[in-house]
């Protein structure tokens, strides 16, 4: 079965099966510093656990949430219908988005199931603006999304698995990503890096209002 048929049979019932501790999310989306006004991608979106809480800090009309399966992104337009966002039925390793399209990607519960992670990785970096962000994010530890997928009982996602943060952050350094958060315990796990503006000038793009970034917190160290 191919990912994107297995995640569509969920959809109807994935917000039943599969429970998010919001405290815990609400913590990881504050820790990333979103503006208001800062275009958003929220890849994987599924039925848009994070839509809520993106559209309190940058608008909901400044985001885009693409994922692969058409009943998650049904379920979502079902919640979230008519608040402005995006919502799009596509594979983010395909979609043709624009370079230094976005202020922030998102990558929320959904990393695992890349088949190629530093592919997956530098497409997003292309996506950004120089000075975005990428943050691959989890309300879970690694240990626990591991353990999930290895325990599903279906070899769709059986091999589905996050890598460590060391090899994430390594792989964002050598995309030109300068990390900026990095955790990985029993609570939650996230790897953040921030596009250089060099890194950006050798696609030929500039600053603009949000691609500054000041003001945003730093746990650990890049």
């Amino acid at each position: 079965m191919e990912k994107s048929d297995y995640f569509n049979e969920l959809g109807p019932r994935w917000d039943e099966i599969s429970r998010h501790d919001m405290d815990k999310v609400e913590t990881i989306v504050r820790l990333l510093g979103i503006r208001q006004g800062d275009a958003v991608l929220d890849v994987g979106t599924g039925t848009g656990v994070l839509i809520p809480l993106l559209s309190r800090r940058t608008g909901a009309e400044n985001i885009t949430a693409i994922d692969f399966a058409p009943a998650m992104i049904e379920r979502a337009r079902e919640k979230f219908g008519g608040s402005g966002v995006q919502f799009i039925v596509g594979d983010v390793m395909e979609y043709p988005f624009r370079d230094a399209s976005f202020d922030v990607i998102v990558c929320y519960s959904v990393f695992p199931h890349f088949d190629n992670h530093a592919a997956a990785l530098d497409r997003f970096t292309g996506f950004l603006k120089p000075g975005g962000l990428l943050a691959v994010l989890h309300s879970q530890s690694r240990e626990r999304i591991n353990g999930v997928h290895i325990h599903s009982g279906d070899i769709t996602v059986h091999h589905d698995y996050l890598p460590s943060l060391e090899v994430v952050a390594n792989l964002m350094r050598s995309g030109g990503l300068r990390m900026e958060i990095m955790v990985d315990n029993d609570e939650f796990y996230m790897a953040c890096g921030r596009k250089t503006w060099r890194h950006g000038a050798e696609y030929g793009h500039h600053h603009d209002a949000h691609g500054h970034d000041s003001g945003h917190r730093h746990v650990g160290q890049g």
